[in-house]
């Protein structure tokens, strides 16, 4: 039996990765998730970054843990002094530091890997019904015309956030 596909996903338009969000007074520097051992941290309630910290090493880490209803609130922890480190999305770290206004040389954002996440993170991009080929054409046109000219960029540059490739 073969089944039809729904959904068609193109035109991918950046790379989201997950990534360690610190006050860079209390943890200057992260090359290893043992270096969080003994510091509050924060990350998003239910999603699969909060699953890698919470089981990082058989629950090393799970007792300094708290969870938050998204990644813009465990950012905004790390920015208000309720945690030392977040684990979020880049993209939440960068907006809820535009957001909140901060000096961004006040905290750091690091790439840190932890089991069970894609080692290189995982692509963004569009999707529609699958019927609707023409609509996925000028869809795909009109985000290349945004790479294109410049406007892609400069709608992440504005709200303060950086465009992975993808």
């Amino acid at each position: 039996m073969q089944q039809n596909r729904q959904v068609t996903i193109f035109s991918p338009y950046m790379r989201q990765m997950p990534v360690l969000f610190h006050r860079a007074s209390k943890l200057p520097q992260v090359n290893d998730p043992s270096d969080l051992t003994g510091h509050t941290l924060a990350a998003e309630r239910g999603t699969g970054a909060a699953s890698a910290l919470l089981g990082h090493n058989s629950g090393l880490l799970s007792a300094q843990v708290t969870l938050f209803n998204s990644g813009m609130d465990a950012a905004a922890a790390v920015l208000q002094g309720q945690a030392e480190a977040a684990y979020v999305l880049r993209s939440q770290a960068e907006a809820a530091t535009a957001q909140s206004k901060a000096k961004p040389e006040h905290f750091v954002i690091t790439p840190l890997r932890l089991t069970g996440l894609p080692d290189n993170g995982w692509p963004l991009g569009m999707a529609i019904k699958s019927n609707y080929k023409h609509l996925g054409q000028a869809l795909d046109a009109a985000m290349q015309a945004l790479r294109d000219n410049g406007e892609l960029l400069a709608m992440f540059k504005s709200r303060g956030l950086t465009l992975t490739a993808p």
